[in-house]
């Protein structure tokens, strides 16, 4: 891994954190709460593939739980918020839109279930109590479709974007 994919991926971890920490609205049913973090992180993973999507949203995502003190969450949130950058950018990088539609799909779904299992086992609300937040994850989720769109937008300005995460090995140079 050199250092130009370390820095982008660093760029990314904040970033993410950034966009889930900005606007966090609580959900009372699990104590935890929602966000527009889904933008960045689809974006991430449409721009530069999916391990940095991967790292970028999973990190991300549990860094700003910590930062606003829903620490208990942050282990759950790693793992869904990183499937949904793996999957959206194995799915979606360098795929044109069938591709880019596909893999927000399937991870925004991976990240759904990731926290509805989570939820009613390890974090002991039960079925009912988790499912209470499956609306709210897939409208959160939802709001990745702005990722798509604004990596067009991007792509259309900066076309080399997309090689920027290219050839992205944990193996030293």
């Amino acid at each position: 891994m050199n250092a130009r994919t370390i820095s982008l991926a660093a760029v990314c971890i904040a970033i993410v954190a950034v966009l889930v920490a900005i606007v966090p609205v609580p959900i009372a049913a699990t104590g935890g709460f929602t966000h527009p973090g889904a933008v960045a992180e689809i974006f991430v993973a449409m721009a530069f593939g999916p391990v940095i999507g991967a790292v970028a949203a999973g990190v991300g995502g549990a860094i700003a739980d910590l930062a606003l003190g829903y620490g208990s969450f942050a282990p759950l949130t790693l793992i869904a918020h990183g499937a949904l950058g793996l999957l959206a950018g194995w799915l979606g990088w360098k795929k044109g839109w069938g591709g880019m539609l596909a893999g927000w799909i399937v991870g925004g779904l991976a990240l759904v279930a990731v926290y509805y299992i989570g939820e009613a086992t390890v974090y002991g609300f039960g079925a009912a109590g988790a499912a209470a937040e499956v609306p709210i994850n897939l409208f959160q989720v939802g709001l990745g479709i702005l990722g798509i769109v604004l990596f067009q937008l991007v792509k259309q300005a900066y076309p080399q974007i997309e090689q920027l995460g290219g050839g992205t090995t944990f193996e030293e140079e």
